[in-house]
C-alpha cells in the first residue's frame, strides 16, 4: 500500500493529466445529457472517442490532439441537423494548447487557418443543404407554411424527433402535416439566390465558431509571448550572474598572481641576500671573525626588512588600501638607494645612476620600478657568479620611466631547473602597465634587463 507522502507526490506530478481527464469526462457526460429522449447513434461514438483522446493527450502531443478533436467535430457536423455540443469545446481547447505550448507558432497559425476553412466549408454546406430542402419542399412539392410560422424546417423536424408524440395533437402544428401541406400561402424563409448571398449566409452561420477559435488562438499566443519574455528575462539574469562569477574568478586569479609576484620578489630577494651573507660569514668565521659579525648583522637587517615588507603586503591583502593611506606601500624609486646599499653589503659591487630630472610617477609605476630593479639584482646575486659587478640606471623622461640593470657576470638569469618565476613576474608587471621589456645577454657579457614604463595609462589623451 503506497504511503500518503508518495501518493501526494504522484498526484502532484499527474495533476494536469487528471485535470484533462476530468474535463473530458465532464464534457462527455454533459453532451450525453442533451440527448434526453434518444441515445446517440454508433457513428457519433466513433468520432466522439477521438475528441476525448485529443483532450487527454493535448499537453504531450498538441498537434495530434488538435487533429483528432477537429476531425471528430467536423465529421459530427457534416449532418446539417447536428447542433453545437459541449464536447465541441475540445477543438478550441486543443488549439489553445497547440498555440500556447507547441514547438512552432507557424504550425499553430496554420492549424487555425485549417480550422477556419473547415468551419466555413461546413457552414456553406449547411446553407446549401437548407436551400435545397427549402426549394424542393416549397417549389417542387408545393409545400406551404403558415405565414405566421418562422420556424426552420430542420428545427421543426428535429423538434419532432425528440418531443413528446402527443405534443402535436393539432394537425396544423405537426411537422409531418406541415411537410404534407398543400400549396397555399408562401413561406417567409427565402433561400439565397446568388453566390454572394450564399457566402454571406455561410459566414453568418459560422461566424460564432470562427470567433471562438480565433479568440482561443489569440489568448494562447499571448500566453506564449509572455512565456518567451519571461524565459528571455531569466536567461539574461542567468547570463549576468554567470558573467559576474567570471569577473570574480578573473579578479581572484589576478589578485593571486599579484600576491604571488609580490611574495616572490620579497622572499627571493631577502633569502638570496641572507644566503650569500651566511655563506660569506661561514667562510670567514675562522680567519676573519669581524667579517663574520658584519655578515651576521647584514643577515639580521635583511631578514627584518623582508619581514616588514611581508607584513605590509599581507595588510594590503587583508584590507583595502584605499581606506587608509598609511597602508599604501612606501616602496618605489625613492627606495632604490637603500636596495642598492643592501646588495653592496651582500658583497656585490653596484653602481647607481639617475638620468634626467626626477618627476612624480604613478604609484603602480613607482612600485613596479622598484620590484623590477629588485628582481634583476636578485638574479645578479644568484646567477652572476663571484666577483660580478652590477649597474642600475634610472632614466626620467616626460612621459616614461626607463630602468636598466646589467652585470658583467658569467651566469644566466634563469635557475638551472628552468623556473624563471622572477622574469615572468617582471614581464607581467610591464605588460599590465603597457610598457616594454628586453632581457638577455648584454653587449659586453653578463646579463641586461631593460624596461620602459609609460607614466600615462595606455589610451590616455596626450
Amino acid at each position: 500500500m503506497p504511503r500518503p507522502a508518495d501518493l501526494a507526490r504522484w498526484l502532484h506530478a499527474q495533476r494536469w493529466v487528471l485535470f484533462d481527464a476530468a474535463v473530458a469526462i465532464g464534457l462527455t457526460i454533459a453532451t450525453l445529457e442533451q440527448y434526453t429522449h434518444t441515445a446517440p447513434d454508433a457513428w457519433w461514438w466513433v468520432f466522439a472517442v477521438p475528441m476525448v483522446i485529443g483532450l487527454l493527450i493535448r499537453r504531450r502531443w498538441p498537434l495530434i490532439a488538435f487533429v483528432l478533436a477537429g476531425l471528430g467535430a467536423t465529421v459530427h457536423h457534416l449532418d446539417p441537423e447536428m447542433t453545437l455540443e459541449l464536447l465541441d469545446v475540445a477543438a478550441p481547447l486543443t488549439l489553445y494548447t497547440l498555440a500556447s505550448g507547441g514547438r512552432s507558432r507557424r504550425t499553430a497559425a496554420m492549424s487555425l487557418g485549417a480550422a477556419l476553412v473547415c468551419v466555413g466549408l461546413l457552414s456553406l454546406l449547411h446553407v446549401m443543404v437548407g436551400s435545397a430542402v427549402t426549394a424542393e419542399t416549397g417549389a417542387d412539392k408545393g409545400t406551404t407554411v403558415d405565414p405566421g410560422t418562422t420556424t426552420d424546417l430542420r428545427t421543426v423536424k428535429d423538434a419532432g424527433k425528440f418531443a413528446d408524440p402527443g405534443r402535436f395533437a393539432d394537425p396544423s402544428t405537426d411537422p409531418e402535416a406541415i411537410l404534407r401541406a398543400k400549396p397555399g400561402a408562401g413561406t417567409n424563409t427565402e433561400p439565397p439566390t446568388s453566390v454572394s448571398d450564399l457566402l454571406t449566409a455561410a459566414v453568418g452561420q459560422g461566424l460564432g465558431v470562427m470567433l471562438i477559435m480565433g479568440l482561443a488562438f489569440a489568448v494562447a499566443d499571448g500566453v506564449r509571448s509572455r512565456r518567451a519574455h519571461l524565459y528571455s528575462v531569466e536567461q539574461r539574469a542567468a547570463d549576468l550572474e554567470r558573467e559576474q562569477q567570471q569577473r570574480v574568478a578573473l579578479a581572484t586569479a589576478a589578485e593571486r598572481a599579484r600576491i604571488t609576484r609580490e611574495l616572490h620578489d620579497v622572499v627571493a630577494h631577502g633569502l638570496s641576500v641572507i644566503v650569500v651573507q651566511a655563506q660569506g660569514g661561514a667562510a670567514a668565521l675562522g680567519r676573519h671573525p669581524d667579517r663574520t659579525a658584519e655578515a651576521l648583522q647584514n643577515v639580521i637587517t635583511t631578514g627584518r626588512d623582508s619581514l616588514a615588507e611581508m607584513r605590509r603586503l599581507l595588510d594590503l591583502v587583508r584590507r583595502d588600501p584605499t581606506e587608509d593611506s598609511q597602508l599604501v606601500p612606501p616602496l618605489g624609486v625613492g627606495s632604490l638607494p637603500e636596495l642598492v646599499d643592501r646588495v653592496r653589503a651582500a658583497g656585490t659591487p653596484v653602481t647607481f645612476a639617475v638620468e634626467g630630472q626626477p618627476v612624480p610617477v604613478p604609484a603602480s609605476v613607482d612600485l613596479s620600478a622598484y620590484r623590477i630593479a629588485q628582481e634583476a639584482l636578485t638574479n645578479t646575486i644568484k646567477h652572476a657568479g663571484a666577483g660580478a659587478r652590477a649597474a642600475v640606471r634610472l632614466g626620467f623622461h616626460p612621459d616614461r620611466l626607463e630602468i636598466e640593470v646589467s652585470d658583467d657576470g658569467v651566469g644566466g638569469p634563469v635557475p638551472p631547473d628552468g623556473d624563471g618565476t622572477g622574469l615572468r613576474g617582471i614581464a607581467e608587471r610591464i605588460g599590465m602597465l603597457g610598457g616594454e621589456l628586453t632581457a638577455g645577454p648584454g653587449d659586453s657579457g653578463g646579463f641586461r634587463v631593460w624596461a620602459l614604463l609609460p607614466l600615462e595609462p595606455a589610451g590616455a589623451p596626450a
